[in-house]
């Protein structure tokens, strides 16, 4: 029995053993089986996905070729992520290596320093050497009025600026543009012909797309060598031709901008540069050597239109900080009128420029950066317009909407012209400071300027105030009616016997305008019931005059006749025609007040109420104070 029980045992562990070998070898081929579905699903995974980058690719050469549209897509990410790519970019200067091109010289050029001005971990994390000369191959235009189109001058070769119509004796005004531009961009085009046709200039555009049209890092660093450039350029011209760098104007756009202080370090007596909303990336809060400064030329002007921070969702191109003598912030410098609009792409194709080419181009600028193309658009309206562009000197652009800064100030230099007239300005030896105006949609961007005073009379001496709105419509020598609502968001409150004053602008000038309609409703206030008018109680606005000042003609005479201007022939007064110094106005009643000799005995009359009451308010609060201290005199202990 033994032996038997020895067998069956056996005969059952070798059973069990192939039924494990069986369960083994299954598993094994199904592992083998599901390793090689995984490997074809994981090919076809990667064939799907090479498909799908080759339509992309593919995608991206076809839009490649076009001409901004392109060069976005060649600049490959928005400046602020490139700091997210730093890594596949040489990391030049920085707190662990610093100094690792100190030198770089451009022969004939000069040399270019970098020290730890050129890096910032927030404001400038990337500085790049520049490309060489023969890689930017920047190109001198020369456009004049007896050449209208120019000719091109190598900037390896100034000498051929001989064979152009280039007049040392004239003026010269030197243009450049800005990242991802080129010689033809609109602006450029527009500001030769308008300045063509305002003087007798030398224009020179320069076109240095050659080092514009790469990621935004590297164009930075190419400006450094276009300014070596523009500077070479002018000091040739003074030593072999006898320039004068007190009548050269340099006007650069974004990075442009830039590249003109570069090149006024380098130019001594450089007469002026005017910096087309600077780019704010990579210089915005950096040393002066790294950006535009009042330094770099005897008069530096600037004009703010997208100042908006870079980190409010890519808003925002220039930068806010001030950075010359005289700072302008059209609509507070940032968000520009119209840009909020997708109209406006269509109508700059169709009116930009003087051709299809040219209003294509201006249209795409439209699209991917409306306002900070504003402020080259400003500068060019303001060449040949008629509207002055006057702007003040203000803590805030709110307080200059409230009309609080509408003066220039006793020596004039509390208002200025923006563009080409800024040089005008009496405080050139300040700087950095702010100064505010507000500018249109367009195509007319200018906007005149005006201070309305509305005198509230009290006739009859009762005090007291009027609640609600008020309107006023100014009539112009055509005979057409411009409307102003002085109360578009809420009734006001108008005490008798007070003046009160607006600040208005128009598209047009109505400085010359002798007649006005005034409308006023008068409106309870729900929450007040002593504001209720229900019985022997007058509702009608006692008006003694209107004050209409053209803030424009007084700053502009101001800046043109200095501190000596004392002329105040830009007032026009309004009052009955009549000659009644106080017209009553019923509640949604229209009266009609205008300019004429009886106006000045109504100021008379005016100020004599108002000096009454203010004596009679006198006489009434020393009886009260008699009569307290009479009353305290009863309890006094002493």
């Amino acid at each position: 029995m033994p032996s038997t029980e020895s067998g069956g045992a056996a005969k059952t562990r070798r059973v069990s053993l192939w039924w494990w070998l069986v369960v083994a070898a299954a598993a094994a081929a199904t592992s083998v089986a599901t390793q090689e579905n995984h490997r074809q699903q994981k090919q076809e995974s990667h064939q799907q996905e090479n498909h799908q980058q080759n339509l992309l690719m593919d995608m991206m050469s076809s839009l490649i070729d076009l001409p901004v549209i392109g060069n976005v897509l060649r600049a490959s990410v928005h400046p602020i992520y490139r700091p997210l790519v730093s890594q596949f970019q040489p990391r030049i200067n920085n707190r662990d290596r610093e100094n690792e091109f100190p030198e770089l010289c451009f022969g004939e050029l000069g040399c270019l320093f970098t020290d730890h001005d050129f890096f910032h971990p927030i404001h400038r994390p990337i500085n790049l050497p520049p490309n060489q000369r023969d890689e930017i191959q920047a190109l001198f235009t020369v456009h004049s009025r007896e050449d209208s189109l120019g000719r091109v001058v190598e900037a390896l070769d100034v000498r051929q600026v001989l064979n152009t119509t280039f007049s040392p004796g004239r003026s010269t005004k030197i243009l450049i543009h800005g990242f991802l531009d080129h010689n033809g961009v609109t602006w450029m085009w527009d500001m030769v012909r308008a300045l063509l046709v305002y003087g007798d200039f030398n224009v020179v555009t320069v076109d240095w797309s050659g080092g514009s049209q790469a990621l935004y890092s590297q164009a930075t660093a190419n400006t450094r060598v276009v300014g070596l450039e523009v500077a070479h350029f002018i000091n040739w011209l003074k030593d072999n031709l006898d320039l004068d760098p007190g009548d050269v104007h340099i006007i650069g756009h974004s990075l442009g901008s830039h590249t003109a202080g570069y090149a006024g370090e380098r130019v001594s007596g450089l007469g002026r540069i005017t910096g087309l909303d600077p780019a704010e990336p990579f210089f915005q809060y950096m040393p002066p050597s790294v950006r535009l400064d009042p330094s770099d030329a005897l008069f530096v002007d600037v004009i703010h239109t997208d100042a908006d921070s870079i980190l409010n969702l890519g808003a925002g191109y220039g930068l806010w900080q001030p950075v010359g003598h005289l700072d302008f912030y059209p609509n507070d410098g940032r968000s520009q009128p119209g840009c909020d609009s997708l109209r406006r792409i269509p109508y700059a194709a169709l009116t930009s420029g003087v051709s299809l080419y040219e209003g294509l181009d201006a249209a795409q600028k439209e699209l991917i950066a409306c306002s900070h193309n504003r402020a080259p658009k400003l500068f060019t309206d303001s060449i040949l317009s008629q509207c002055p562009y006057t702007a003040f000197q203000c803590s805030s652009y709110q307080r200059y909407m409230d009309g609080e800064c509408v003066t220039c100030g006793e020596d004039g230099s509390q208002c200025a012209r923006l563009g080409l007239q800024a040089d005008a300005w009496p405080g050139r030896n300040h700087s950095l400071v702010p100064f505010f105006l507000s500018t249109s949609a367009g195509p007319n961007y200018c906007l005149y300027h005006y201070l309305l005073t509305v005198d509230v009379a009290d006739p009859d001496g009762v005090e007291g105030s009027l609640r609600g709105r008020l309107k006023v419509s100014f009539i112009t020598d055509d005979g057409s009616i411009k409307d102003f609502d002085l109360t578009p968001d809420a009734p006001t409150t108008l005490a008798r016997g007070r003046s009160y004053s607006f600040f208005l602008y128009h598209f047009q000038d109505l400085s010359s305008s002798s007649e006005a309609l005034v409308h006023w409703i008068y409106e309870a206030d729900v929450f007040n019931p002593l504001s209720y008018c229900v019985l022997f109680c007058d509702k009608g606005l006692p008006l003694a005059r209107l004050n209409f000042t053209s803030v424009d003609v007084a700053g502009n005479e101001r800046i043109a006749r200095g501190s000596n201007f004392t002329s105040r022939s830009n007032e026009v007064l309004m009052c009955h025609q009549q000659g009644l110094e106080v017209v009553r106005i019923a509640s949604e009643a229209t009266v009609k007040v205008v300019s004429s000799p009886h106006c000045l005995a109504t100021v008379t009359s005016h100020e004599r109420n108002a000096t009454h009451l203010l004596r009679h308010h006198n006489r009434t609060t020393g009886l009260l104070d008699a009569g307290l201290a009479s009353i305290t005199s009863m309890f006094s202990t002493e």
